[in-house]
């Protein structure tokens, strides 16, 4: 996998097995304007164009306590994941998250998220990085995942749940 990245100082990681074949992970996260849906700090998303895919896609999200956002995909795997810039909020300077799905078995997933980021606002911005942003989002971006993967396996389960159309011959 290449990632299109910048250098950044700090750098939060995670993952999550999520039990849906992958292709049902990438029907949740492909839809990047709806984040709202399933991710519970974000109160608001939608597209910033008509361009729902790809490199280049832009999402506006307002985030619960935080403030508003855009972000925009700079790489972009069909079916796999993708890499999206973030504009500053708060002490966090422009960031960079990359979202992956691992196949582990034909009904078993591995979600990684990685948040790389810096902070501005010089020293004021460092200690507030250190007393309560880097705690905060090692706390939120596991509990975003763990949110993601209720949904997707929901999800997965109504499709699979749902009447077949019986076809007339």
């Amino acid at each position: 996998m290449i990632v299109a990245k910048t250098p950044k100082k700090y750098q939060v990681k995670t993952s999550i097995i999520i039990n849906t074949p992958t292709s049902a992970v990438w029907n949740v996260l492909k839809d990047f304007g709806n984040v709202s849906d399933w991710a519970p700090t974000v109160t608001k998303s939608h597209y910033l164009s008509s361009q729902t895919s790809g490199v280049g896609t832009g999402r506006y999200c307002h985030i619960q306590g935080f403030g508003s956002i855009e972000e925009s995909i700079i790489e972009w795997r069909e079916g796999q994941g993708f890499v999206y810039t973030v504009t500053p909020l708060g002490p966090l300077d422009a960031s960079q998250s990359s979202w992956w799905i691992t196949e582990l078995d034909e009904n078993i997933s591995e979600l990684e998220v990685t948040l790389d980021y810096d902070v501005r606002f010089s020293i004021f911005g460092r200690i507030l990085h250190k007393l309560i942003m880097r705690k905060k989002l090692e706390q939120s971006l596991p509990e975003t995942l763990i949110f993601t993967k209720e949904y997707v396996e929901k999800q997965n389960k109504q499709t699979e749940e749902s009447p077949k159309l019986a076809v007339a011959s």
